[in-house]
Protein backbone atom coordinates (compact mmCIF):
# COMPACT_ATOMS: atom_id res chain seq x y z
CA UNK A 1 0.00 0.00 0.00
CA UNK A 2 0.89 3.50 -0.63
CA UNK A 3 0.76 6.34 1.42
CA UNK A 4 -0.33 9.12 -1.64
CA UNK A 5 -1.61 12.74 -1.61
CA UNK A 6 -5.54 13.32 -2.78
CA UNK A 7 -5.93 14.59 -5.71
CA UNK A 8 -9.28 17.15 -4.46
CA UNK A 9 -7.04 18.05 -1.82
CA UNK A 10 -3.22 18.09 -1.34
CA UNK A 11 -3.10 18.56 2.43
CA UNK A 12 -5.04 15.32 2.78
CA UNK A 13 -3.24 11.48 2.27
CA UNK A 14 -4.70 8.18 1.49
CA UNK A 15 -3.90 4.82 1.05
CA UNK A 16 -3.89 3.49 -2.73
CA UNK A 17 -3.27 -0.08 -3.93
CA UNK A 18 -2.11 -2.57 -3.41
CA UNK A 19 0.65 -2.26 -5.64
CA UNK A 20 3.17 -4.72 -6.84
CA UNK A 21 7.01 -4.17 -5.84
CA UNK A 22 9.36 -4.17 -8.86
CA UNK A 23 12.54 -3.48 -7.98
CA UNK A 24 14.68 -1.93 -5.15
CA UNK A 25 16.32 0.75 -5.91
CA UNK A 26 18.38 1.35 -2.67
CA UNK A 27 17.33 0.72 1.14
CA UNK A 28 14.59 3.01 1.43
CA UNK A 29 13.41 3.71 -2.37
CA UNK A 30 11.36 1.28 -4.22
CA UNK A 31 9.53 1.09 -7.67
CA UNK A 32 5.83 0.40 -7.21
CA UNK A 33 3.50 -0.47 -10.06
CA UNK A 34 0.34 1.03 -9.02
CA UNK A 35 -2.43 -0.70 -11.75
CA UNK A 36 -4.77 2.73 -12.57
CA UNK A 37 -2.37 5.26 -12.40
CA UNK A 38 -1.42 6.53 -15.57
CA UNK A 39 2.45 6.50 -14.61
CA UNK A 40 2.36 2.77 -12.97
CA UNK A 41 5.87 2.76 -12.22
CA UNK A 42 6.62 5.08 -9.29
CA UNK A 43 9.59 5.38 -7.08
CA UNK A 44 8.24 5.49 -3.53
CA UNK A 45 10.31 5.92 -0.17
CA UNK A 46 10.40 2.88 2.18
CA UNK A 47 8.18 5.61 4.59
CA UNK A 48 5.08 5.63 2.54
CA UNK A 49 4.47 1.96 1.97
CA UNK A 50 3.36 -0.49 4.22
CA UNK A 51 2.93 -4.08 3.41
CA UNK A 52 -1.21 -5.66 2.27
CA UNK A 53 -2.45 -8.78 3.82
CA UNK A 54 -5.22 -10.30 1.96
CA UNK A 55 -8.39 -10.50 3.91
CA UNK A 56 -8.98 -14.27 5.26
CA UNK A 57 -12.03 -15.64 3.14
CA UNK A 58 -15.87 -15.62 5.46
CA UNK A 59 -18.01 -18.54 5.34
CA UNK A 60 -21.14 -18.49 7.39
CA UNK A 61 -21.26 -15.03 8.21
CA UNK A 62 -24.48 -13.29 8.85
CA UNK A 63 -23.88 -9.51 9.58
CA UNK A 64 -26.87 -8.19 11.59
CA UNK A 65 -28.00 -4.59 13.17
CA UNK A 66 -26.82 -4.20 16.83
CA UNK A 67 -30.04 -4.38 18.79
CA UNK A 68 -30.79 -4.09 22.53
CA UNK A 69 -33.81 -6.82 21.71
CA UNK A 70 -33.57 -9.72 23.81
CA UNK A 71 -34.23 -12.05 21.01
CA UNK A 72 -31.43 -10.78 19.51
CA UNK A 73 -28.76 -12.55 21.53
CA UNK A 74 -30.64 -15.78 22.11
CA UNK A 75 -29.07 -18.71 20.88
CA UNK A 76 -29.82 -22.49 21.00
CA UNK A 77 -28.32 -23.48 24.30
CA UNK A 78 -26.05 -26.53 25.10
CA UNK A 79 -27.85 -29.71 25.85
CA UNK A 80 -25.49 -32.44 27.06
CA UNK A 81 -27.17 -35.71 27.08
CA UNK A 82 -25.05 -37.11 29.71
CA UNK A 83 -25.41 -34.89 32.42
CA UNK A 84 -29.13 -36.28 33.54
CA UNK A 85 -27.84 -37.84 36.69
CA UNK A 86 -29.03 -36.18 39.59
CA UNK A 87 -27.25 -35.45 42.22
CA UNK A 88 -28.03 -33.89 45.47
CA UNK A 89 -24.31 -32.98 46.75
CA UNK A 90 -23.83 -30.34 43.51
CA UNK A 91 -26.75 -28.93 43.98
CA UNK A 92 -26.18 -28.48 48.04
CA UNK A 93 -22.35 -27.06 47.04
CA UNK A 94 -23.84 -24.43 44.12
CA UNK A 95 -26.19 -23.24 46.26
CA UNK A 96 -24.17 -23.14 49.66
CA UNK A 97 -27.04 -23.89 51.81
CA UNK A 98 -25.40 -25.59 54.07
CA UNK A 99 -24.11 -22.55 55.36
CA UNK A 100 -28.14 -21.27 56.07
CA UNK A 101 -29.60 -24.38 57.68
CA UNK A 102 -29.40 -26.23 60.02
CA UNK A 103 -27.93 -30.14 59.72
CA UNK A 104 -32.07 -31.53 60.41
CA UNK A 105 -33.71 -28.97 57.78
CA UNK A 106 -30.87 -30.27 55.28
CA UNK A 107 -31.95 -33.52 55.87
CA UNK A 108 -35.22 -32.34 55.34
CA UNK A 109 -34.34 -30.67 52.03
CA UNK A 110 -32.78 -34.14 50.74
CA UNK A 111 -35.92 -35.65 51.24
CA UNK A 112 -37.81 -33.27 49.14
CA UNK A 113 -35.59 -33.25 46.35
CA UNK A 114 -35.01 -37.17 46.17
CA UNK A 115 -38.79 -37.44 45.73
CA UNK A 116 -38.89 -34.93 43.03
CA UNK A 117 -35.77 -35.17 41.50
CA UNK A 118 -37.70 -35.08 37.81
CA UNK A 119 -38.30 -31.20 39.01
CA UNK A 120 -33.95 -30.61 38.78
CA UNK A 121 -33.65 -32.75 35.74
CA UNK A 122 -31.33 -30.62 33.15
CA UNK A 123 -33.34 -32.51 30.46
CA UNK A 124 -36.42 -30.14 29.28
CA UNK A 125 -39.94 -31.68 29.86
CA UNK A 126 -43.02 -30.45 27.77
CA UNK A 127 -45.73 -28.13 28.89
CA UNK A 128 -49.88 -29.51 28.02
CA UNK A 129 -50.87 -25.71 28.98
CA UNK A 130 -49.85 -23.78 25.79
CA UNK A 131 -48.86 -24.27 22.12
CA UNK A 132 -46.84 -21.83 20.40
CA UNK A 133 -48.24 -21.28 16.39
CA UNK A 134 -47.11 -19.07 13.70
CA UNK A 135 -49.46 -16.75 11.21
CA UNK A 136 -48.15 -15.27 8.47
CA UNK A 137 -48.96 -12.19 6.25
CA UNK A 138 -47.60 -13.75 3.46
CA UNK A 139 -48.54 -16.91 1.24
CA UNK A 140 -45.52 -17.20 -0.43
CA UNK A 141 -43.36 -19.59 0.64
CA UNK A 142 -39.44 -19.15 2.44
CA UNK A 143 -37.27 -21.30 1.50
CA UNK A 144 -33.22 -20.52 1.80
CA UNK A 145 -30.24 -22.64 1.30
CA UNK A 146 -27.98 -23.71 3.95
CA UNK A 147 -25.29 -21.65 4.42
CA UNK A 148 -21.46 -22.26 3.06
CA UNK A 149 -19.32 -24.03 6.27
CA UNK A 150 -16.09 -25.46 6.79
CA UNK A 151 -15.52 -28.83 7.78
CA UNK A 152 -14.66 -27.74 10.90
CA UNK A 153 -18.14 -25.99 11.67
CA UNK A 154 -20.42 -28.40 9.88
CA UNK A 155 -18.89 -31.39 12.49
CA UNK A 156 -19.68 -29.22 15.39
CA UNK A 157 -23.06 -28.61 13.75
CA UNK A 158 -23.45 -32.57 13.58
CA UNK A 159 -23.03 -32.82 17.16
CA UNK A 160 -25.66 -30.07 18.39
CA UNK A 161 -28.12 -31.29 16.14
CA UNK A 162 -27.63 -34.73 17.49
CA UNK A 163 -28.09 -34.18 20.79
CA UNK A 164 -31.47 -31.81 20.07
CA UNK A 165 -32.83 -35.13 18.00
CA UNK A 166 -32.15 -36.90 21.22
CA UNK A 167 -33.98 -34.63 23.38
CA UNK A 168 -37.04 -34.92 21.29
CA UNK A 169 -36.56 -31.03 20.23
CA UNK A 170 -36.55 -31.45 16.71
CA UNK A 171 -36.93 -34.25 14.39
CA UNK A 172 -35.82 -35.39 10.80
CA UNK A 173 -38.05 -34.21 7.87
CA UNK A 174 -39.28 -31.82 4.92
CA UNK A 175 -40.90 -28.60 4.62
CA UNK A 176 -41.86 -26.11 1.26
CA UNK A 177 -40.34 -23.13 4.26
CA UNK A 178 -36.45 -23.67 5.53
CA UNK A 179 -34.77 -21.14 7.21
CA UNK A 180 -30.60 -21.64 7.28
CA UNK A 181 -28.59 -22.74 10.55
CA UNK A 182 -25.60 -20.89 11.33
CA UNK A 183 -23.01 -21.49 13.86
CA UNK A 184 -22.45 -18.34 16.25
CA UNK A 185 -18.83 -18.48 17.52
CA UNK A 186 -18.52 -15.87 19.69
CA UNK A 187 -14.91 -15.10 22.09
CA UNK A 188 -14.68 -17.44 25.38
CA UNK A 189 -17.81 -19.00 24.78
CA UNK A 190 -18.41 -22.55 23.10
CA UNK A 191 -19.62 -22.52 19.57
CA UNK A 192 -23.88 -22.12 19.49
CA UNK A 193 -25.82 -23.24 16.70
CA UNK A 194 -28.88 -20.77 15.43
CA UNK A 195 -31.73 -20.06 13.20
CA UNK A 196 -31.40 -17.45 10.71
CA UNK A 197 -35.25 -16.74 11.12
CA UNK A 198 -35.06 -12.84 9.75
CA UNK A 199 -36.97 -13.90 6.65
CA UNK A 200 -39.44 -15.81 8.24
CA UNK A 201 -39.75 -12.91 11.14
CA UNK A 202 -40.42 -10.73 8.00
CA UNK A 203 -43.64 -12.34 7.47
CA UNK A 204 -44.62 -13.39 10.88
CA UNK A 205 -48.06 -11.97 12.31
CA UNK A 206 -46.79 -9.96 15.71
CA UNK A 207 -48.56 -10.80 18.97
CA UNK A 208 -48.23 -9.15 21.97
CA UNK A 209 -48.77 -9.84 25.79
CA UNK A 210 -48.25 -7.17 28.36
CA UNK A 211 -45.60 -7.50 30.70
CA UNK A 212 -46.42 -7.24 34.54
CA UNK A 213 -45.38 -3.95 36.01
CA UNK A 214 -41.98 -4.26 38.08
CA UNK A 215 -43.00 -1.64 40.71
CA UNK A 216 -46.59 -3.43 41.34
CA UNK A 217 -44.21 -6.71 41.71
CA UNK A 218 -42.18 -5.33 44.14
CA UNK A 219 -45.03 -3.86 46.78
CA UNK A 220 -46.24 -7.50 46.65
CA UNK A 221 -43.51 -9.04 47.73
CA UNK A 222 -42.10 -6.43 49.98
CA UNK A 223 -44.11 -7.97 53.44
CA UNK A 224 -43.53 -11.56 51.83
CA UNK A 225 -40.82 -13.36 54.70
CA UNK A 226 -40.47 -16.09 52.14
CA UNK A 227 -39.62 -14.96 48.44
CA UNK A 228 -39.23 -18.62 45.81
CA UNK A 229 -37.28 -18.09 42.67
CA UNK A 230 -38.26 -20.72 39.73
CA UNK A 231 -35.72 -21.43 36.83
CA UNK A 232 -36.74 -23.30 33.54
CA UNK A 233 -34.61 -25.58 32.59
CA UNK A 234 -34.40 -24.61 28.44
CA UNK A 235 -37.97 -22.91 28.77
CA UNK A 236 -38.04 -22.40 25.09
CA UNK A 237 -37.44 -26.05 24.62
CA UNK A 238 -40.61 -26.77 26.76
CA UNK A 239 -43.37 -25.12 24.78
CA UNK A 240 -44.35 -27.62 21.90
CA UNK A 241 -44.80 -26.15 18.29
CA UNK A 242 -48.65 -26.48 16.21
CA UNK A 243 -48.18 -28.76 13.04
CA UNK A 244 -48.59 -25.61 11.25
CA UNK A 245 -45.82 -23.79 13.56
CA UNK A 246 -43.59 -26.87 13.09
CA UNK A 247 -43.85 -25.96 9.20
CA UNK A 248 -42.98 -22.62 8.68
CA UNK A 249 -39.98 -23.27 11.18
CA UNK A 250 -38.05 -25.55 9.82
CA UNK A 251 -34.18 -25.03 9.17
CA UNK A 252 -31.92 -26.56 6.98
CA UNK A 253 -28.31 -27.79 7.45
CA UNK A 254 -25.79 -28.36 5.06
CA UNK A 255 -26.33 -32.24 5.57
CA UNK A 256 -30.38 -32.37 6.30
CA UNK A 257 -33.48 -30.36 6.67
CA UNK A 258 -34.87 -30.72 10.07
CA UNK A 259 -38.74 -29.70 12.09
CA UNK A 260 -38.62 -28.71 14.97
CA UNK A 261 -40.84 -29.96 17.86
CA UNK A 262 -40.02 -26.96 20.36
CA UNK A 263 -40.26 -23.34 20.26
CA UNK A 264 -37.20 -22.62 18.61
CA UNK A 265 -35.05 -19.61 19.75
CA UNK A 266 -34.82 -16.32 17.25
CA UNK A 267 -38.98 -16.93 16.01
CA UNK A 268 -40.23 -13.16 16.33
CA UNK A 269 -42.84 -13.66 19.82
CA UNK A 270 -40.94 -16.99 21.27
CA UNK A 271 -40.00 -14.57 23.72
CA UNK A 272 -43.76 -13.16 23.98
CA UNK A 273 -45.10 -16.67 23.95
CA UNK A 274 -42.73 -17.67 26.44
CA UNK A 275 -43.79 -14.97 29.13
CA UNK A 276 -47.17 -15.84 28.40
CA UNK A 277 -46.89 -19.19 29.45
CA UNK A 278 -45.04 -18.64 32.61
CA UNK A 279 -47.99 -16.68 33.55
CA UNK A 280 -50.21 -19.48 32.96
CA UNK A 281 -48.33 -21.93 35.08
CA UNK A 282 -48.20 -19.70 37.85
Amino acid sequence: MVLATSKQNKLEVNWIGPGKVLSRISDTNYVIDLPGKRDRSTIYHVNLLKPYHWRPELVSLVVEEVSDDIEGDAEIPYLDKQCTKFDYHEILRESQLQLKLSPSQIDELKQVITKNKDVFSPDPGTTHLMRMDIELISDKPIKTKPYRMSPRQINILREEIKRLLELGVIEIGQSDYTSPLILVESPNKDPRPCVDYRRLNEITRAEFFPLPNMEEIVEKVSAVPYVTVMDLSKGYFQIPLTPRAQRYAAFVAPFGTYIPKKMMFRLVHCWTIAKEGSQIAM
